[in-house]
């Protein structure tokens, strides 16, 4: 009876400790602890380090906003996150920044927005306490939200006007229609335009999308005891209430789309191209998102037989770069093209096809396993400094909530086989779904 006793006792003091995680992937020790709540407070002590990191990822993003003449507000609630809170004024921010030789920026995605400080390992009880204030009492005054607006509406103007804008969102458009993923994380031009006037959807827009099941607190760096903070963390954090709100879907389509386009631009220096295939998103398929990023790097890498053909055997570009971002719901592999005057009148979207249907240049074993270590080895260097960790393990993150997923996705990416990435390549890399945009001038 006693044995059993000590059992039961033992097995409630662990459930009650913050969870130490350890894996064969990510080089550090992570303390992990779920409030009641639902937020996640992640610690990560990192022996060399001079500075302390915090990023604090809210699983809100472009993605998020689904009221109709509302586009663009999670970007802006991003710069209204700097105005100032209930308990911390802008030039309170200023001033804390300032003694602990801190900084602080934000970026905000489609799935995603990221708050990043970095400061003095001293100060990182102060930075806590501001960090904690306007995750959960932000002041969104009019004044300031109407300096706001007018940032965000000049940003919107530099930006509206670039090429690949141009390009990326006339696919969006097409290849998206429905979801939100169809407009820019800015936002639709008519939606900026009408942002002055908003002042009560971005209060609105805050207190239904900042909440604790959607927020991670990671801290890292030069940490001496992660209990002190995490039990810092919990105190802060404990007031802010979890209130249970129904889900609402967004609806996404794995349907194939082939869509082809042409715009013009005087200012644009050589002619581009823009090509795409619509994917299945992390949540649907997280396997055949590991397989796109494998088959993009395979077949558009610089070093890649076909960019070796299309640059220097073709002569029909001079240069490339591609993208198959990690994202929730169905989105691309991109290819993006600055082409010669030969390759304006080349028919390189069948070229691609043919190229990519040719069983020459089909993927290997050999070639997975050097792509897969290089993406080990890729991602490793990266995780050098506190904030480039934060950074990676945030975009990691984002798709489930979960601060394990990093390790997840390794793990999984090491046991991709070859015909996984074979099936995922003939499903989807065929020419029905495939969509393009020229961009010339006129």
């Amino acid at each position: 009876m006693k044995k059993n006793y000590l059992t039961i006792t033992l097995l409630f003091f662990l459930i009650l400790l913050p969870r130490l995680l350890n894996s064969a992937f990510f080089p550090y020790l992570m303390y992990e602890k779920q409030l009641a709540n639902r937020m996640r407070i992640v610690v990560i002590p990192m022996r060399n380090a001079q500075y302390v990191s915090f990023a604090t990822l809210v699983m809100v993003g472009s993605r998020n906003e689904i009221d109709q003449g509302y586009t663009g507000y999670a970007h802006l609630l991003e710069h209204m996150m700097f105005r100032g809170s209930e308990n911390f004024t802008t030039e309170d921010r200023v001033r804390i920044m300032y003694r602990y030789g801190g900084d602080s920026n934000a970026y905000t995605g489609m799935d995603y927005t990221c708050y990043t400080v970095r400061c003095d390992p001293e100060g990182w009880k102060d930075i806590l306490h501001m960090e904690a204030d306007r995750l959960m009492r932000l002041s969104i005054k009019e004044d300031d939200y109407k300096a706001e607006t007018g940032a965000v509406i000049g940003e919107f103007g530099i930006s509206e006007n670039y090429p690949s804008t141009m390009m990326s969102n006339r696919l969006r458009t097409c290849m998206f229609s429905g979801h939100t993923y169809e407009h820019s994380v800015i936002g639709y031009k008519q939606d900026v335009m009408k942002m002055p006037s908003g002042h009560a959807f971005i209060r609105e827009f805050y207190e239904k999308n900042y909440t604790p099941e959607k927020t991670v607190l990671f801290i890292a760096g030069k940490i001496d005891k992660p209990g002190d903070v995490l039990t810092e963390a919990e105190i802060l954090f404990s007031e802010w209430v979890y209130k249970q709100t129904p889900l609402i879907p967004i609806p996404h389509s794995l349907k194939s789309v082939h869509c082809t386009d042409t715009l013009y631009h005087s200012s644009v220096p050589s002619a581009l191209l823009k090509i795409a295939w619509k994917i299945p998103g992390y949540e649907q398929d997280s396997k055949g998102h590991m397989s796109a990023a494998i088959l993009a790097e395979h077949y558009f890498s610089e070093s890649s037989p076909l960019i070796a053909k299309l640059r220097d055997e073709k002569k029909w570009i001079s240069k490339s770069s591609y993208s198959a971002p990690l994202t929730i719901d169905p989105f691309w592999i991109s290819l993006d093209l600055t082409l010669t005057d030969d390759g304006k009148n080349a028919r390189i979207p069948d070229f691609i096809n043919g190229f990519l249907l040719d069983s020459r240049y089909q993927m290997s074993e050999s070639d997975l396993r050097t792509i897969r270590d290089r993406y080990f080895y890729r991602t490793s260097l990266r995780m050098e400094s506190p904030a480039s960790v934060l950074n990676i393990l945030a975009d990691y993150s984002h798709v489930t909530g979960d601060p394990q997923e990093l390790n997840r996705f390794f793990l999984n990416l090491d046991r991709l086989e070859l015909y996984d990435i074979r099936d995922f390549k003939n499903k989807h890399m065929i020419k029905n779904n495939q969509s393009y945009v020229w961009m010339l001038k006129p």
